[in-house]
């Protein structure tokens, strides 16, 4: 088993690149040698950094499966003896090397508010206005970050609404403004919360890694945005009760150490940004709506639908190469009054129909067409938020 010291003798290639920054040697941190004492301004200094999971932890699991430490670069360079595994245990063992094999360590940094963020956060508001409120909240935490010095604190945040109101979009426009990765989890297709959140035991047939836990892992950072999408429409096992393992992610006691089951090494997902999505409140248990800020989006109406609208349409002849041109507010309006998930895919096939006639520019019976093929409303009224004029 290890000693007290944190790193093996055959640390890995990043490991050692590490120590390789230190100007001198009088610099290198020796085990067992006093180290000087912080000054007050760096005592007083935010971590940049977090470990994202337990080392020791990890390298213990790696001792129990080999019988002796774990080498690293040097098994293969020397020939070590691997050990005898079945398939499920190989399959594990894989896992925790390609844990403690990644360069990168267990460090990733911590985000801290800018000015820059503020000006994409601004942005992002005007992309997405029915969202305002949650933006010019996580606005506000990036303000106290910059005054503060300390990394970006958001609660864990439920957005509201009826289906396609751009909750999803919203969540990415607000990761990509504070330029950190989204893990995009579907809570609707998942059957099993305990394998989302902490993974199974290896008792268990099928067992992997928790998914959230390997999503923080294979990001750059120690806060991601974690989107949990139709967290409303969990369904799991019979005997499972799926909203109580939720709380280990919610509850930032719990979140800073989460056993992952599998692997039997903690993961701190405190530091994460949590986003739900939700159709329906009152399918939550209280205790769960009582962990999460909730903010109800509503549909996008009048101007800012136009707004929307109008961006989409940008988007798309952009992505078109520019060859149509930009549409009068006439087409603008029309196709304002389809679903806002739907104005995407409208658009580009509109402009099929303009360019199947040698047309640069769209027209109100392009989009009727385009409708009619995207979403059959040959029959039907007019749909989505806004209504046709008598």
């Amino acid at each position: 088993m290890t000693d007290d010291h944190p790193d093996y003798a055959h640390p890995p290639r990043a490991q050692r690149r590490r120590s390789q920054r230190f100007a001198s040697p009088a610099q290198i941190p020796v085990h067992g040698a006093e180290l000087p004492e912080p000054s007050p301004a760096s005592a007083m200094a935010a971590p940049r950094e977090i470990a994202i999971f337990d080392r020791s932890a990890l390298l213990r699991q790696l001792e129990l499966v080999y019988g002796r430490r774990y080498m690293f670069d040097d098994e293969v360079e020397l020939g070590l003896p691997q050990p005898s595994l079945s398939t499920e245990e190989q399959l594990r063992l894989d896992k925790l090397r390609w844990l403690a094999d990644d360069e990168r360590g267990p460090l990733r940094p911590l985000l801290f508010g800018s000015e820059g963020m503020r000006d994409r956060l601004a942005q992002a508001r005007l992309a997405c206005p029915n969202v305002a409120t949650v933006i010019d909240l996580i606005d506000r935490a990036v303000a106290l970050s910059v005054m503060t010095g300390s990394a970006l604190t958001v609660p864990p945040i439920l957005l509201l609404g009826p289906p396609g109101v751009g909750k999803t979009h919203a969540s990415k426009a607000i990761a990509s403004a504070l330029g950190t990765a989204i893990q995009a989890i579907s809570c609707a297709t998942n059957s099993d919360c305990q394998q989302l959140i902490v993974g199974h035991p290896t008792s268990w047939r099928g067992a992997r890694m928790g998914v959230v836990n390997e999503a923080l892992q294979g990001t750059d950072t120690a806060q991601p945005v974690l989107l949990l999408d139709e967290i409303d429409k969990f369904e799991s096992h019979r005997d499972e009760q799926p909203y109580h393992v939720l709380l280990n992610l919610l509850e930032p006691q719990n979140s800073g150490a989460i056993l992952d089951e599998y692997l039997r090494v903690p993961f701190d997902l405190s530091h994460a940004i949590i986003i739900a999505t939700a159709n329906d409140a009152h399918r939550l248990p209280s205790f769960i709506q009582d962990r999460l800020l909730m903010v109800e989006i509503a549909p996008p109406l009048g101007a800012d639908l136009l707004g929307i609208t109008r961006r989409i349409v940008t988007d798309a002849i952009a992505q078109a190469g520019g060859a149509i041109a930009a549409p009068c507010e006439e087409v603008i309006a029309r196709l304002a009054r389809a679903h806002p998930r739907q104005i995407k895919r409208i658009v580009r096939l509109a402009l099929g129909f303009a360019a199947g006639v040698g047309r640069s520019h769209l027209t109100v019976t392009d989009v009727e067409a385009a409708e009619r093929l995207a979403v059959g409303t040959v029959t039907r009224g007019p749909i989505g938020f806004l209504q046709a004029r008598g």
